[in-house]
């Protein structure tokens, strides 16, 4: 069965037949490809109608722009994001478990989450550089992150052993987890410009420097 995509806000309705759903998901998809592999300015509509297997008009009864497609899939992937996050507080909730392993899996869901999507990530951090309303966007979507994980924490800041007040303890922990990853989007393997190993060993790192903060 097709996963239900849900189209911008600002434009367009839902598809209800599964025709139009199907196509929905070609543009969508083929965008995405496109979209990591030559970035935003370098893909064009035709080109994403050609690699989608429709036509122009099937793609403006969708989409009233690339950019309203952007935007769309930006949401699309932050949606996927919370999901996981969302997963995660039912299991560690479900399972009473430790902050340190709340800490250790909530860095290994963010890593491992941008790793399958790295330059699709990569190009919304980019934007939100230098495009003030995307990064109010992007911020949102960090901040939907951080009001899931941060009751988590604070449900077992007991186990804080430092002398920092474990309020702002978590806050720095969660400062720092969103900094080493968007650092190792941009950077991913690129050690001559970081100084950091990336992949396993930068979860490891991270995640450790998380614990030791928080004293545990």
């Amino acid at each position: 069965m097709l996963q239900t995509i849900y189209l911008d806000q600002d434009y367009g309705r839902t598809p209800q037949q599964n025709r139009s759903r199907q196509t929905l998901t070609r543009i969508v998809q083929a965008a995405e490809a496109l979209f990591a592999e030559r970035g935003y300015d370098g893909t064009t509509v035709n080109q994403i109608v050609n690699k989608a297997r429709c036509s122009v008009g099937g793609f403006y009864a969708r989409f009233k722009d690339k950019e309203s497609l952007f935007l769309h899939i930006h949401d699309r992937q932050c949606d996927l994001l919370i999901k996981r996050v969302n997963f995660l507080g039912d299991l560690v909730r479900a399972e009473n478990a430790s902050l340190e392993t709340v800490v250790r899996q909530s860095v290994r869901t963010l890593f491992l989450f941008a790793g399958q999507r790295r330059e699709l990530t990569r190009m919304f951090i980019q934007r939100s550089g230098v495009d003030g309303e995307f990064h109010a966007r992007y911020a949102r979507t960090w901040g939907r992150v951080r009001d899931r994980l941060r009751p988590i924490m604070l449900a077992r800041k007991n186990e804080i052993q430092t002398g920092t007040d474990p309020i702002r303890a978590i806050d720095f922990t969660l400062q720092l987890m969103h900094s080493l990853w968007a650092n190792d989007v941009l950077h991913h393997k690129m050690k001559d410009i970081t100084g950091q190993e990336t992949g396993e060993a930068l979860i490891n790192d991270l995640t450790n420097t998380c614990l030791a903060w928080l004293g545990l």
